[in-house]
């Protein structure tokens, strides 16, 4: 079988495709044909060499993927031929709070990822996707969807008619989006500019914060809403700061991304004067998951894809991750 892989080291000129042997189930193992593939921004950073948790070559790159059940070992009781499932982006995290030994193993790195035509995995280190979602839509879930879910609803339960300030347009803004309306919140996305308001509208946002390049827009929020009870922040750095002043008294940020910068530095008397409870996101468990996936089935949620790219064009692909501009997730398919 044909796989992707970085051979000597990790960089993307060094992204090869490599043949190895097509896997064999054990007795408790499903082998799954990969259809589609979605992409992270920590798929840029490993590649990058700028990610939090050390990789070595060979590696299979990429952690979201779905794919069918072609193969299934004589133990296994909770898949069967023919189903679409997705890996688990961090494979021994079955429920429960997170811990060092849960969050060991990361698909994608520093464990080998979903770039391959055929993957093998314990059948309790998968997960059935809704059955109304594309192989396509599904692929978008392990990482993105799950840590939005994890963040709203696992780390603090956002509650109906409270007001949720999202920033940004992409895979993880706009599963928050989508979960915080199903939860019965009202809904503020954050852009910077009008080219995604349109498209946020047709989800069903109730309102959109255009912010142009002024650093001021948590006073239009505050304005707006009074302050919000949840922000999540996608992009790190100073926007952690804008994000507690963004917020109510006694209001909750969900730090889920850093894609303005690793590293923040906010006022601490601010966030005392608005007591401020900070929740950073790391994925989900496989409970996590398999909620989120109840709840997209139960009301006919699709996540949004932004384009698709074949998975030879990966390059292609991450230079369009990279650009950003773009509403919802960048997905290859096999």
């Amino acid at each position: 079988m044909k796989v992707y892989a970085y051979a000597e080291r990790i960089a993307l000129d060094d992204l090869q495709v490599v043949e190895r042997p097509e896997p064999q189930p054990g007795p408790r193992d499903v082998v799954l044909c990969m259809r589609a593939a979605a992409l992270n921004y920590r798929d840029l950073a490993i590649a990058s060499g700028n990610y939090h948790v050390g990789v070595k070559p060979p590696l299979i790159p990429v952690s979201d993927g779905a794919g069918e059940v072609v193969a299934v070992g004589a133990q296994v009781t909770r898949f069967q031929r023919g189903d679409l499932a997705c890996p688990v982006y961090l494979p021994d995290w079955i429920d429960g709070p997170v811990s060092p030994r849960v969050a060991r193993r990361r698909l994608g790195g520093p464990s080998d990822g979903v770039l391959a035509e055929l993957m093998c995995v314990n059948e309790d280190e998968a997960v059935r996707a809704p059955s109304h979602l594309t192989p396509e839509e599904a692929a978008t879930l392990p990482v993105t969807a799950v840590t939005a879910w994890h963040a709203l609803y696992q780390n603090a339960c956002v509650r109906p008619g409270e007001t949720v300030l999202v920033q940004g347009a992409g895979g993880v803004s706009t599963a928050a989006m989508q979960l915080a309306r199903a939860g019965g919140a009202r809904v503020i996305a954050l852009t910077r500019g009008a080219r995604h308001v349109e498209r946020l509208r047709a989800l069903g946002i109730d309102d959109v914060v255009t912010t142009g390049d002024t650093a001021d827009w948590p006073a239009q929020v505050v304005a707006l809403t009074g302050g919000v009870d949840v922000a999540v922040d996608v992009a790190g750095g100073p926007s952690l700061a804008r994000s507690i002043a963004a917020t109510r008294t006694g209001g909750r940020v969900h730090l889920v991304g850093y894609a303005a910068d690793t590293s923040a530095t906010i006022d601490i008397f601010d966030a005392i004067r608005h007591a401020t409870t900070i929740h950073v996101a790391t994925a989900g468990s496989r409970q996590s998951f398999e909620a989120l996936v109840r709840v997209l089935q139960m009301q006919a949620i699709r996540p949004v894809v932004a384009k698709a790219f074949p998975v030879a064009a990966i390059g292609a692909a991450l230079q369009h991750l990279s650009a950003g501009g773009h509403t919802g997730k960048v997905v290859l398919t096999f």
